[in-house]
């Protein structure tokens, strides 16, 4: 291989790893992906900025029940919910259920939404936070240090991808978890929240572990990073300054995708009725308590909780989930193609 060969590989990996000026540009010729990020701002904006305004306009909370307002009798079972723009005569004047009511309690729909949305993505957030916060450290220190560091660390990662992660996040959210539950770092999360995102993170590290050594490995050997042992630099200033720059563009890729996947684990682990506790709104115990769950299934809840009044509640936080796991998706991909100088669109 001749110089210039090398010189051109190594400007195009770097240009790969780290983005640089050209990767805005790049990006915004995807028009799906402009599209994504569009709706993925939407929706963060809807569940943690409107949520809250909308609590203080309309004057209820997402866990308020209208049972009584409602006037239904407590004589039927499994009454069907309120249907849309449903006005409610209260204690202290009126409110109105925007998407009706949720069910038998005949919570607010729209709220409960909202709110189940900020619940989901803020277990998304801190899990892949965690993920990536250990999976950069390991990671970096086997592909920088190699030998018995990483052999350790890479027997270690192949043994955590030996377990299957839903029965992993199943087993501590019943045993380990449970001890976390109140955990909420003064009141900024709810009970559980916190604690079921930790586990999630501690169990996802591995992937981006395995993705960040095979970028070291690459890394280490271009000539930036020997000029830097040159001239002296410790190697906590060559990670720091010559190493971790160059992650930025595949990790965030990495973050949206994983982001994603980890909204529909939630998900998964509410329908097996081991998610978040009962009562706390999340787009999964949403979908549990419309549809029931692996344990407590009824095949006629769904059409029960529904009826022909309100048909949204089945199918709205569902019809949210996909569409904020598209979104991520697709940034994912847009970033990917975009760091990639060399993709054709």
């Amino acid at each position: 291989m001749t110089d210039t060969t090398a010189g051109a590989q190594g400007g195009t990996f770097a240009a790969a790893t780290s983005g640089g000026g050209l990767v805005w540009p790049r990006y915004r010729r995807d028009w799906g992906a402009m599209a994504a990020l569009a709706g993925l701002i939407a929706i963060v904006l809807l569940c943690f900025v409107v949520e809250p305004l909308l609590e203080r306009a309309l004057g209820h909370g997402p866990d308020e029940p209208f049972v009584a307002q409602l006037a239904i009798s407590a004589s039927v079972p499994n009454p069907h919910p309120a249907s849309w723009f449903t006005h409610v005569k209260t204690g202290h004047g009126s409110t109105i259920l925007l998407l009706g009511g949720d069910g038998p309690l005949q919570r607010d729909e729209f709220l409960r939404l909202l709110k189940g949305g900020q619940i989901s993505l803020e277990i998304a957030f801190i899990a892949t936070a965690i993920a990536l916060l250990i999976g950069v450290i390991l990671g970096t220190l086997a592909g920088y240090f190699g030998g018995g560091i990483d052999a350790l660390i890479s027997r270690i990662t192949e043994l955590f991808m030996a377990f299957p992660l839903l029965l992993l996040v199943i087993a501590l959210g019943q045993t380990a978890a449970q001890r976390f539950q109140s955990a909420t770092v003064h009141g900024l999360f709810e009970p559980g929240i916190l604690a079921l995102a930790v586990v999630i993170g501690l169990f996802s590290w591995f992937y981006p572990a395995r993705v960040v050594r095979t970028l070291v490995v690459s890394l280490r050997e271009q000539e930036f990073v020997e000029a830097a042992h040159m001239t002296g630099a410790r190697d906590r200033r060559i990670i720091r300054r010559e190493l971790l720059p160059h992650l930025s563009g595949p990790l965030i890729v990495w973050a949206t995708l994983v982001s994603a996947g980890v909204i529909v684990l939630e998900a998964s682990l509410s329908v097996l009725n081991f998610g978040v506790r009962l009562g706390t709104p999340s787009w999964g115990s949403m979908l549990a308590q419309a549809w029931g769950t692996l344990l407590n299934y009824n095949p006629n809840q769904g059409s029960l909780i529904a009826g022909a009044s309100n048909e949204i509640v089945r199918w709205a936080p569902a019809a949210a989930l996909f569409l904020t796991v598209l979104c991520l998706a697709l940034i994912g991909d847009g970033l990917r193609n975009a760091l990639d100088p060399r993709s054709e669109r």
